[in-house]
């Protein structure tokens, strides 16, 4: 279901999401949807079920599994066609299989990231020291 919001910006704001939208070739609806996205934390009940569950799993894994999960990356290849992916788009409209192909690859990037930081929360949880002064 979708709701319909009258908003009035400021000037500069509503010139910044003009330049982006046409920048990325989105309407100016969808740069306004992606920025309120962005900026509202995720519930719990927006993420799919496997992720749903893949996180639930976390809390049995032990330290040194969880830390594992903290250090953990994109692999290489997939970060590799992640970047270029998002590079080309930046200079033209993508073919609906690149497009159908970053989502994918972002929806992974995002995923991953969400496991690392609650593996990191549940491992600051049993008394680890997560971050170190260096920022790490």
């Amino acid at each position: 279901m979708n709701e319909t919001v009258v908003l009035t910006l400021p000037n500069p704001i509503y010139e910044r999401i003009k330049i982006t939208a046409q920048a990325n070739s989105l309407s100016l609806e969808e740069v306004i949807r992606q920025a309120v996205m962005l900026s509202l934390p995720a519930l719990e009940s927006d993420l799919p079920l496997g992720l749903q569950l893949n996180l639930a799993k976390l809390a049995l894994l032990n330290d040194v599994q969880l830390w594992k999960v903290a250090h953990s990356w994109l692999a290489e290849a997939k970060q590799t066609l992640l970047q270029e992916l998002a590079e080309q788009q930046k200079h033209r409209t993508l073919t609906v299989s690149e497009q159908t192909e970053l989502d994918k690859y972002m929806t992974e990037a995002q995923q991953m990231m969400l496991c690392k930081a609650e593996s990191r929360r549940l491992l600051a949880q049993r008394g680890h020291t997560v971050f170190d002064s260096r920022g790490s």
